[in-house]
């Protein structure tokens, strides 16, 4: 290996990132597209219990926990792939972005089963009411979870989504990448000639 080829894998452009974000995320996004529906349609055929701890709320949790990962694997795909040099930063970088095209392609995937199944938002929103109207809670309380709850289902918009979903994937991956960049990542200073 000679000196020129080692500063051509030392330059880095933003879009040597794409290829490992995409892919992650994508995966990612169709992993946790799954786990939501299925806790979907687990809530939305069982009876309602009055329990706080429903299939909705597990699947919150499940999809959290699954996708945390995203950006250890991103950093690792794009170390294997790209460069074995990736900087702390880049690695917060390719971890954020990450979480957020989690969250835009599995966005896309839900806009994309309200086609298959346009009613199951609204038969999400039944099922999650009826298990909040099962709970022995005084009157007050209760209706106000109700609202609250149809207000928040009701009035998401595709943008709304991504506007609020990005952040907590997004932050949570970067935190992940930034171990995978200590784990997979090379220092230039270890690269030997």
């Amino acid at each position: 290996m000679d000196m020129e080829e080692v500063n051509e894998n030392k330059t880095f452009s933003f879009n040597n990132y794409w290829p490992s974000v995409a892919i992650v995320g994508a995966i990612f996004s169709l992993v946790s597209f799954v786990i939501g529906l299925y806790f979907g349609y687990q809530q939305i055929n069982s009876e309602p219990s009055g329990s706080f701890i429903s299939p909705v709320m597990i699947s919150s949790g499940v999809i959290c926990l699954a996708t945390a990962f995203a950006g250890l694997l991103a950093v690792w795909h794009y170390t294997k792939e790209v460069s074995p040099v990736m900087k702390l930063g880049q690695g917060a970088l390719v971890g954020f972005l990450t979480g957020a095209a989690i969250v835009l392609f599995s966005t896309i995937l839900n806009e994309l089963w309200l086609l298959i199944d346009p009613e199951y938002t609204e038969k999400l929103i039944e099922a999650t009411i009826a298990n909040v109207e099962a709970m022995d809670l005084p009157s007050d309380a209760r209706n106000d979870m109700v609202d609250a709850m149809a207000e928040s289902m009701q009035g998401q918009s595709f943008f709304k989504q991504l506007f609020v979903g990005i952040p907590v994937p997004g932050l949570l991956n970067m935190g992940t990448a930034m171990i995978g960049v200590k784990l997979f990542a090379q220092k230039e200073d270890d690269i030997s000639f």
